[in-house]
C-alpha cells in the first residue's frame, strides 16, 4: 500500500511540474550571485571534509575534504577565478589529504604517509597534464 501510495505520489508531482509552463524561461539574464566564487570553493572543500567526517571518522574526513577539493579546484568556475598557480597548490594539496586519508584506512601512519607522498605526486602530475597548452606562433 506504502508504495502505490508514493508511486501516486511521485507521478502527480511528475505531471504537476511538468506542465508548469514559466514565461521566466524566455529571457535569459545572469543572476549575480552574492556568494563570492572563493567562498564557494572553501564551502564545497569543508562539506566534503564534513561530510566525510561524519561518515568515517578523521579519515573520511581527509578522504572526503581531498576529493571536494580536486573537483573544486578543477571545475571550470575555478579555472575562471583563480591564478594557475593557486590552483596547482589547490590541487596537490587536496590530492595529498586523499592519499593519506585512503592510506591511513588502509593500513596506519605508515601506510598514511605513502598514500600522502603518492597523492601528492599523482595530483601535481594530472594538474600539469590538464592545463591549456599554449602554442605560440612566430611570424
Amino acid at each position: 500500500m506504502k508504495r502505490l501510495l508514493v508511486l501516486i505520489l511521485v507521478w502527480t508531482l511528475l505531471v504537476v511540474t511538468g506542465t508548469i509552463v514559466s514565461a521566466d524561461g524566455q529571457t535569459r539574464r545572469r543572476h549575480k550571485s552574492k556568494f563570492g566564487r572563493k567562498a564557494r570553493t572553501a564551502a564545497i572543500i569543508a562539506g566534503g571534509a564534513g561530510v566525510g567526517a561524519l561518515v568515517g571518522g578523521k579519515k573520511g574526513g581527509a578522504i572526503g575534504g581531498g576529493g571536494a577539493g580536486l573537483y573544486a579546484f578543477n571545475r571550470k568556475a575555478a579555472r575562471r577565478h583563480f591564478k594557475g598557480k593557486t590552483r596547482t597548490i589547490g590541487t596537490v594539496a587536496s590530492g595529498t589529504a586523499l592519499g593519506a586519508g585512503v592510506g591511513a584506512a588502509a593500513g596506519g601512519k605508515r601506510a598514511a604517509a605513502i598514500g600522502a607522498g603518492a597523492g601528492a605526486g599523482g595530483s601535481y602530475l594530472y594538474s600539469r597534464h590538464t592545463r591549456r597548452k599554449r602554442y605560440h606562433r612566430r611570424y
